[in-house]
């Protein structure tokens, strides 16, 4: 039983070397964005469990390009049968649990297992409930794209609505037959309900969950460690101690760190 991890970067993770040499019957797939020079990612050529995805989306920040990359990492980690067990991450994201304790913890809960973030949050109903012109734009963060945004929100409070909005991070974890049924979920209407959508990737798989209870074997938590400040869009980066703290008190994965930190800290722990 492997596991497999699911790495969306827009540079080469070259720390993932460190993890496909000690675990050799674990395999890591590599979704480049579309947008960045595919040299940097020849260092990791030529390891047998790191595979480098070759059909790239040209990602953008919020857009439904994110869901594209996401469900081509999908599709080639469930093309290896022997893959389990599969764990969605950036290319800043570092290990903070060994693969046999993972194993260990997927073996309490049985099949159909997904460890995703999954909360009702009525303040983001207008990215679900209104397609957006500017969505999976380079518009969609400027000026104009965060004037379209605000009228989206005003319309959600005036127009009244009973449809519910779960969001959650769009990092997770799944059992093989979880993450089957998330991609075969995937492919039809609630990809063209969430194409024009506003920031996709934190609702679409919750999306799928919520109307599929039946499906799913739901843990709403998703063991991951990220830390924003001030509301910030992106993460802050974590220093050694932040992710022995996260360790301590947990958490499998940690998210943001620089590759100078995630040498040391895999260099300090042999074992994951």
């Amino acid at each position: 039983m492997s596991h497999a991890y699911l790495i969306l970067c827009h540079d080469a993770p070259r720390h993932v070397i460190t993890l496909a040499m000690r675990h050799p019957k674990n395999h890591y797939y590599i979704h480049l964005d579309g947008k960045s020079p595919s040299k940097p990612l020849d260092i990791l050529r030529g390891y047998k469990n790191i595979h480098i995805l070759n059909n790239r989306i040209a990602v953008n920040w919020g857009g439904f390009s994110m869901i594209l990359a996401t469900l081509n990492l999908f599709q080639a980690a469930l093309s290896q049968p022997e893959n389990r067990y599969f764990h969605l991450m950036s290319g800043h994201c570092v290990p903070l649990v060994s693969p046999d304790f993972l194993t260990e913890q997927f073996q309490k809960w049985g099949d159909n297992t997904l460890f995703l973030q999954c909360k009702n949050t009525p303040n983001l109903r207008y990215r679900t409930r209104f397609n957006a012109p500017h969505a999976d734009t380079l518009w969609q963060r400027h000026l104009i794209g965060k004037a379209l945004t605000k009228l989206m929100k005003w319309a959600d409070k005036l127009l009244p609505s009973s449809q519910n909005c779960f969001s959650g991070s769009q990092w997770f974890s799944a059992d093989r037959m979880a993450l089957q049924t998330l991609f075969g979920e995937s492919l039809g209407d609630v990809a063209a309900y969430f194409e024009k959508k506003l920031v996709p990737d934190e609702h679409f798989f919750q999306y799928i969950v919520q109307n599929l209870p039946e499906k799913f074997n739901l843990i709403n938590d998703n063991h991951r460690f990220v830390r924003f400040q001030n509301h910030a869009n992106h993460p802050d980066f974590l220093s050694l101690d932040e992710l022995w703290a996260a360790q301590r008190e947990g958490a499998w994965f940690a998210r943001k760190v620089s590759p100078e930190n995630m040498a040391r800290f895999l260099e300090y722990e042999p074992d994951l």
